[in-house]
């Protein structure tokens, strides 16, 4: 494997591991716990992830001229919701951290359940394995943000001890990231330029933006937290998914450069909504 692949992937495993446990650490559990006792909440939340999506990957495949792969990875990011990115872009963009967990959870779950039965029934000969999608999302996401929330109750000076520089070292872990997904897949991103792919992946973020605006709670804050929840999708799990499908290099180019496009996209929104609120 080529070494600079290799540095990424160390580098995304440090980044959702140290974010995991710097926000089990920090977060308390009855916050966490609390928006997902209300049910309309947690209704919008799986409306706009998991028939919204997959409204909007449909309707886009129906009417624009995509290549099938690119047909193929939208319908994938249509079922990949509960993006690890979702803390970091709720507190870029000034929102409530504790429901951005809550819901990034919700929506993992969400995912391991809906990818297998819904993907196969609009994508034809298409089987998902559960375990695949969900070994990674337990191992590297839920098991480290349980054990930070375990550590917050077992021992509380250590944990604050330990947060700043978990905190410090998941803030670097995302700028490396966002710095190396842009850096090492700049070729494709090149090579997708005139093909229509980075337009739609634009179209397909923005669309799933502004729908999940409209379906949350009427308050600037919430509908800002769902619109990053349903903007983000999981690359990881769709990666997963498409590499176990057999999926071709197109595919996996297209879905790289939707993943790339669409953070820089919502990263942009978060931070606009940091400066409206500092300047207010």
């Amino acid at each position: 494997m080529d070494p600079l692949q290799v540095l990424v992937k160390v580098v995304v495993v440090v980044f959702v591991v140290s974010s995991m446990l710097s926000i089990g650490l920090a977060a308390r559990i009855a916050e966490i716990i609390a928006p997902l006792r209300r049910p309309m909440w947690v209704l919008r939340a799986l409306a706009a992830n998991f028939v919204l999506a997959p409204a909007v990957a449909l309707a886009m495949a129906g009417a624009l001229p995509l290549d099938p792969g690119y047909e193929l990875v939208l319908l994938l990011l249509a079922f990949a919701a509960g993006s690890p990115l979702l803390p970091k872009l709720a507190e870029t963009g000034r929102t409530d951290l504790a429901s951005a967990t809550a819901l990034m959870v919700l929506l993992m779950a969400g995912s391991v359940v809906v990818m297998p039965l819904g993907l196969p029934l609009l994508v034809k000969g298409m089987q998902v394995n559960p375990w695949r999608i969900a070994a990674p999302l337990v191992v590297l996401m839920l098991a480290p943000l349980v054990l930070g929330m375990a550590g917050q109750r077992l021992s509380p000076q250590a944990g604050a001890k330990l947060l700043p520089a978990l905190t410090k070292t998941s803030n670097i872990g995302f700028i490396a990231v966002v710095l190396l997904l842009c850096g090492t897949n700049l070729p494709a991103l090149l090579g997708v330029l005139g093909s229509g792919a980075i337009g739609a992946a634009i179209l397909f973020v923005v669309l799933l933006f502004a729908g999940a605006w409209a379906l949350a709670e009427p308050k600037p804050a919430g509908r800002r937290l769902l619109g990053y929840a349903t903007g983000s999708r999981n690359i990881g799990a769709a990666l997963v998914t498409a590499g176990a499908s057999g999926a071709d290099a197109k595919a996996i180019i297209m879905l790289i450069v939707t993943g790339v496009v669409g953070l820089m996209l919502l990263l942009a929104a978060a931070a606009w909504a940091r400066h409206r609120a500092a300047a207010g």
